[in-house]
Parts: structure tokens; C-alpha cells; sequence
């Protein structure tokens, strides 16, 4: 059972995790689609507010989303969303910065090119070579 229960919160935060970057990627491209409708209205015809909304717009840059998958250790269980012993927390902020490290040494996920929503996400996990 304990097992199962450590499993369910996996799963949620997972979904959690995806959602909101689901939502943040909607979100962009729905400002992408706004910017390509104001390019079309003749600046003659835009009001001060479409012309500064377009100006912000024109200024969005491609987003690179990195998931940084923690690792549960073995001995972790059902606990792991509510356990922030000193030494339970000490150990997460270690695995992290060694996640962080090690995503960084690999430049590949800079270079990539999101996709036309602007918008390109990244599975990473702490044992990927890549």
C-alpha cells in the first residue's frame, strides 16, 4: 500500500506539473495569434491600446520549459509531499542542484528551436546522457 500511495502522488504532481505547463503554453500562443491580428488591422485603424498591446507583443521571446524530474530515492514513501525534516530537505536541495548541474552541462535543449507556438518543452531526467 505504500507503495501505491508513494505511486498516486507521483501521478498527481506529474499531471499538476504538465497542466500548468499546458495552460502557460495556451496562454503564448493565444498572444502569438493576438500580435499576427493587430499586424493585420492598418495602423490608421489601431487605437493607442492596440498599438502599445501590439508594441508589448512584438517584444515576446521563445520560451524553453525544462522539467526537471526529481528521482525518488528508495526509502522515500507516501510521505515525500509532506516530510521537511532537516535532513529530508537538505537531501531534495542536494539532488536538485545536481539535477540543475548536470541539465546545464548539456547545451542541446538551447539550441533547440520552439516549436511555431513559441513554446518548446523539455523532459529531462537525471540520468539522460543528452
Amino acid at each position: 500500500m505504500r507503495d501505491v500511495l508513494g505511486r498516486h502522488k507521483d501521478i498527481m504532481y506529474s499531471s499538476r506539473t504538465r497542466y500548468n505547463t499546458d495552460v502557460f503554453r495556451s496562454f503564448y500562443s493565444l498572444k502569438l495569434r493576438l500580435k499576427e491580428a493587430l499586424e493585420k488591422v492598418p495602423p490608421e485603424l489601431r487605437s493607442a491600446d492596440d498599438t502599445a498591446k501590439l508594441a508589448e507583443l512584438s517584444r515576446l521571446a521563445p520560451i524553453n520549459i525544462l522539467h526537471l524530474i526529481y528521482q525518488q530515492k528508495s526509502y522515500e514513501g507516501h510521505a515525500k509531499d509532506y516530510e521537511f525534516s532537516g535532513t529530508s530537505m537538505r537531501e531534495h536541495w542536494t539532488a536538485g542542484h545536481e539535477d540543475t548541474r548536470r541539465t546545464l552541462k548539456h547545451k542541446g535543449w538551447l539550441l533547440a528551436k520552439p516549436a511555431q507556438e513559441g513554446v518548446a518543452v523539455h523532459d529531462l531526467h537525471r540520468e539522460d546522457d543528452n
